[in-house]
């Protein structure tokens, strides 16, 4: 007996919710796609600083050891780890981006005060989002010297350094 209303309840929330999607300020789906990217962007940061602290800890411990080897293989691990974090996390950023821009196309209209809005909001946004991208590629750079000293010293011992490849940080 007490399914009915709760199917005609079920029901009628299905047909109300996409007129009510349709209806929305346009700003609302701005503030969505910022959210979104916002996170987005927060969980790589998260990702790759703890991917470059582990590359930058291996390799300040590796310091002074004179296993070449077993030094390269925990290095290559961590900067392979490292760069297909970066490069997965940075996939999912930027097609948030791309949704965010086509949203942002969107929403522009003909009122100068909601214009404004959009304009101070995106701006926010994108202050906030490269502050969080400048502590990430801060701590790869970290990470990078970390590995460079320890060529340093395989090189100061006599023996040939190991040749691991590092991401590279483009500018923005």
């Amino acid at each position: 007996m007490r399914k009915l209303p709760l199917l005609v309840a079920l029901t009628l929330a299905a047909a109300v919710l996409p007129v009510a999607a349709m209806a929305a300020d346009p700003l609302d789906a701005v503030r969505a796609d910022i959210a979104k990217l916002t996170a987005d962007v927060q969980t790589k940061h998260d990702t790759v600083v703890a991917d470059a602290a582990k590359l930058e800890a291996d390799a300040k411990s590796l310091v002074g050891t004179s296993d070449k080897q077993a030094a390269r293989s925990t290095i290559k691990a961590d900067a392979t780890k490292l760069t297909g974090d970066w490069k997965s996390l940075l996939a999912v950023c930027l097609a948030d981006r791309a949704q965010l821009h086509t949203d942002i196309e969107a929403a522009r209209g003909t009122d100068k005060a909601a214009n404004r809005d959009l304009q101070l909001l995106v701006r926010e946004a994108n202050l906030t989002i490269r502050a969080t991208n400048l502590e990430m590629r801060a701590a790869v750079a970290r990470a990078r010297a970390a590995v460079v000293a320890l060529r340093a010293s395989f090189r100061t011992a006599g023996e040939q350094a190991p040749t691991v490849p590092t991401p590279t940080a483009p500018t923005p």
